[in-house]
């Protein structure tokens, strides 16, 4: 890869500046003969190409691996400070510093002033994404590799960088797209089909993986480890003889033949509950293991039992030290799982661990074991289990559930998505669509519609998911029907119909279709699509099935009122009262009954209790303060201003709640606070002649009879036909002669 940004100039300036560093160079070197050797050698061979990214990186490299960096780092810092705002000087002492190891904040810092005067300099993006992953801030180095590559999309380097990353990540998927991204670039690359094929193991994708390690064989025959896992995916199958034959194929080809393979493969087996082929494979790793060599013999046709018993006698009396000491502790111990010896299959689990404290599988079957007797320890061994990439469904969705019941949502979701990258679960699609329905009515408060509207799509997804996954469940039709519902989406009846079909005796299927056909409208005159009747008859069977739903007797409610039966209307708002007394929208629809009746008090009665349902409800405080007032001002005037003075925090900008709030404040004799309320409504709706009238009674009681007078003209001004304009006239004429 080389760099077009170096022009003929930079290259000259390049030269000149590696003479000027070698001049200097040997008064601080130590061992100045070998030094002096080293920097000319380094000197000839980057001078061959100077522009040659790969070849500076290849020289940095080797001088790490012989623990000459002095050599790179001196030149390059000599350079970088003759030409401190080079883009490619700062890249390359950049460079150097990562692999010194000396300072990661200088090589941020480098790489982060190489970018600022060369942003499409996408070689030092990659490397400050690798400083921050260096430094554990994966977040950070995701987002440079992903910016990069936006930028420049065929920096494949840096798509290697990001499917390493997912898939340190335990992101598999997103590791799958950017390694297939790169395997495009470098069809004949063996190393990527290998990596390929080890995730779409890890998904449980065995076909696909098989394919992706026998393309890692086409284009290195010599690849010993794909013969390897070719072996352990037909073991896995349940095709012994075809995982005997490749691991015989990779024998061949392999000079130094290792025992850990052969483990692996008798953990399959044993898995698969082949304990002929486990045992064979535990023998041959034993054979090719220096540390127990000299107990092959023990394992020549023996039971499983047999085994068992052999095997941890040996280990009960030799310390864990290696990798294959953990194979075999942690064999021995599923050989004890499955005759139920727990007790031991524990110690020899705890010495797995106490070696290799990232081993997922060890932690998940403690897991199982502590569960029987303590639950704690239990949960705790299953988030090790999955923390350290275990992949077992069933070990997470018990941590799912526990975080759900223990209400660790955070944690939820990470262990759901990591479920679904690997098993698509329809009730985890559900429970993450009900975590993000959630989330969404929580943003609602704060007015985030940017981030309410992607909550809603992720849970409208996931509902989407879990019914295409099972479409024979009621639950999932009824939630996506209700999804589309909140969208006003005709296709919601669909949903629900099928949740009504699945389940009939369920009264929410009911109640829900007759509330979206008796709002559901069509047209610019927004008619209603279903007729009553239709409507009628879902939300009488819902009440027949569930004689308390307070939603089924409120649209019940609605649709009388929509067909003038006002007495079944009440009937229905007072069922649904009895239910629950707070219940706003019913309240409020009779107390305007109440109004209309005369029966004011009844209708003050129900506005107070329909504040205690929806304390925000502007409209209801409104008029609960009116008809207060209009009641018996002198006993409730105080609890108006307390509802209007709500009202106004909500909408400060509401002219009726203004002039009413300084009426009351009128009444209290706060005259001064009055007066900036009623001035504060006119500002608002100055043509309103009785916030003048108002303001000049208080101009009165102040004494300030020049201005109550411009008010009371204000009125007649305004509406000289109204019935406040005689009065303000008689109010005139008796400030005459103030």
């Amino acid at each position: 890869m080389n760099l077009i940004l170096l022009n003929g100039r930079l290259i000259f300036i390049f030269y000149i500046l590696v003479f000027i560093s070698i001049k200097s160079i040997s008064a601080l070197a130590n061992d100045e003969s070998n030094f002096q050797t080293a920097v000319e050698r380094y000197r000839k061979r980057i001078n061959q190409d100077p522009k040659n990214l790969d070849l500076h990186r290849e020289m940095v490299l080797y001088a790490t691996k012989t623990n000459r960096i002095n050599v790179p780092l001196y030149i390059y810092k000599n350079i970088q400070a003759k030409q401190p705002n080079n883009p490619l000087f700062c890249y390359l002492l950049a460079y150097t510093y990562f692999h010194s190891n000396r300072s990661m904040e200088q090589a941020i810092d480098l790489a982060k002033k190489a970018l600022s005067h060369q942003n499409n300099f996408w070689q030092a993006s990659q490397l400050l994404g690798e400083c921050y992953t260096k430094k554990g801030n994966i977040e950070l180095a995701e987002e440079i590799f992903l910016q990069a590559v936006e930028a420049q999309k065929d920096a494949w380097p840096i798509k290697l960088q990001l499917a390493k990353l997912y898939q340190s990540q335990q992101a598999y998927l997103k590791a799958l797209t950017y390694y297939r991204q790169v395997s495009a670039k470098e069809p004949k690359s063996a190393s990527i089909h290998f990596e390929i094929g080890l995730i779409l193991r890890r998904l449980k994708r065995l076909p696909e993986a098989q394919s992706a390690f026998q393309k890692s064989i086409h284009h290195d025959k010599k690849h010993v480890y794909a013969y390897y896992q070719i072996g352990q995916i037909y073991a896995l199958q349940k095709e012994p003889n075809k995982a005997i034959n490749q691991y015989r194929k990779a024998r061949r080809l392999d000079p130094r033949p290792k025992p850990k393979p052969r483990y692996e493969l008798a953990v399959i087996f044993l898995k698969q509950e082949d304990g002929r082929n486990a045992i064979s494979a535990l023998r041959s790793g034993i054979s090719l293991d220096s540390k127990y060599a000299n107990y092959t013999n023990q394992f020549q046709n023996v039971s499983t039992l047999s085994a068992a018993k052999k095997l941890s006698e040996i280990l009960t009396n030799l310390p864990v030290e290696t990798e294959g000491d953990c194979f075999l502790h942690f064999f021995v111990a599923q050989l004890h799982i499955k005759t139920e010896q727990f007790k031991t299959a524990r110690w020899h689990l705890e010495q797995v661990i106490s070696l290799q404290p990232n081993h997922a599988e060890a932690h998940a079957l403690l897991g199982q074991i502590y569960e029987q007797s303590n639950m704690p320890e239990a949960i705790n061994s299953f988030e090790q289990a999955v923390e350290h990439g275990n992949e077992k469904v069933e070990i997470m969705l018990k941590l799912a559930q526990n975080y759900q019941r223990q209400k660790k949502n955070d944690k939820f979701v990470v262990v759901a998505e990591k479920i679904l990258e690997l098993s698509q679960q329809p009730e985890i699609h559900y429970q993450l669509a009900l975590y993000y329905e959630e989330e969404a009515l929580i943003k609602k408060e704060s007015l985030e519609e940017e981030a309410i509207k992607k909550l809603e799509e992720k849970a409208l997804y996931h509902v989407d998911q879990a019914v295409k996954i099972n479409p024979e469940s009621a639950k999932y039709n009824l939630k996506l029907g209700s999804y589309y519902d909140q969208r006003k989406k005709i296709k919601a009846i669909r949903f629900y119909e099928k949740a009504i079909q699945l389940d009939p005796q369920n009264p929410e299927g009911y109640y829900k279709r007759g509330l979206f056909m008796s709002n559901y409208t069509f047209g610019a005159a927004k008619v209603l699509l279903y007729a009553p009747e239709d409507v009628m008859a879902d939300l009488k069977k819902s009440i027949q099935l569930d004689p308390n739903s307070i939603g089924a007797h409120r649209a019940m409610g609605i649709v009388y009122d929509r067909m003038y039966d006002v007495p079944n209307a009440i009937k229905s708002f007072k069922k649904v009262i009895q239910l629950n007394p707070q219940d706003s929208y019913a309240q409020i629809y009779l107390a305007e009954k109440y109004v209309n009746s005369g029966q004011i008090q009844l209708a003050v009665s129900a506005l107070e209790q329909a504040i205690k349902g929806s304390p925000d409800d502007v409209e209801a405080l409104k008029d609960y303060a009116f008809l207060s007032l209009k009641f018996n001002q002198e006993l409730l005037w105080k609890p108006a201003q307390k509802a209007l003075e709500t009202a106004n925090k909500i909408r400060p900008d509401d002219a009726e709640i203004l002039m009413n709030y300084g009426y009351t404040l009128y009444l209290g004799g706060e005259i001064e606070k009055s007066v900036e309320q009623y001035k504060k409504s006119i500002q608002l709706k100055p043509d309103w002649d009785i916030t003048y009238y108002n303001l000049a009674l208080a101009y009165e009681r102040l004494r300030k009879y020049d201005l109550a007078k411009q008010s009371y003209q204000k009125v007649s001004e305004i509406n000289p036909n109204g019935p406040l304009n005689n009065k303000s006239i008689n109010r005139l004429i008796l400030l005459g002669g103030k």
